[in-house]
C-alpha cells in the first residue's frame, strides 16, 4: 500500500525534486545597514537587477525569497525561468556605488524540470509492468 501511495504522489508531482540555487552573501558589519543589491552581470563592471532593504523576503514577485543570517543574507530562486548568467549580490552605498560581495553563475533551470516532468509520464507505467513481470519470473523460478 505505502508503494501505491509513493506511485500516486509521483504521478502528481507531490515528490518532484527541487534544487533551489542560492547565493551566500556575507557582509561587514559596517555595512549591516546598507541597501541589499541582486543583479544580473550586463558587463564585466555593470549589472542590472534589484534594490532592496533589509526587511525583504521575498523579492520579484515572489521569484526570489532573501534570508538574514548573522552579517550575511542569502538569495534563493524559488521559481524557474531566471535568465541564465552571472548573478551578482551586494550592497549599496550612500555614494551610489555597489560593492559586490559575491557572484555566481545561475542557469535558467527549466531543462531539468522539463525534462523529469515527461520522463516521469513514461517511466510510471513502466513501474506496475516491471513489477508484475518480475514477480511471475520469481514464481516461475522458484515456485
Amino acid at each position: 500500500m505505502p508503494s501505491l501511495v509513493l506511485i500516486l504522489a509521483l504521478a502528481l508531482g507531490v515528490c518532484e525534486a527541487v534544487h533551489w540555487q542560492k547565493l551566500a552573501c556575507s557582509y561587514e558589519i559596517r555595512h549591516e545597514d546598507l541597501q541589499r543589491v541582486w543583479c544580473r552581470q550586463s558587463s564585466p563592471d555593470c549589472c542590472t537587477g534589484l534594490i532592496f532593504n533589509r526587511s525583504d523576503s521575498l523579492l520579484d514577485g515572489g521569484k526570489l525569497m532573501v534570508t538574514e543570517g548573522s552579517q550575511s543574507f542569502t538569495v534563493t530562486v524559488l521559481k524557474p525561468g531566471l535568465e541564465e548568467g552571472v548573478y551578482w549580490c551586494g550592497v549599496l552605498t550612500q555614494d551610489g556605488v555597489i560593492i559586490k560581495l559575491a557572484e555566481r553563475f545561475f542557469d535558467s533551470g527549466v531543462t531539468g524540470t522539463y525534462i523529469w516532468n515527461i520522463a516521469r509520464w513514461v517511466l510510471l507505467p513502466l513501474l506496475p509492468i516491471v513489477t508484475v513481470f518480475t514477480n511471475v519470473y520469481i514464481r516461475k523460478i522458484y515456485g
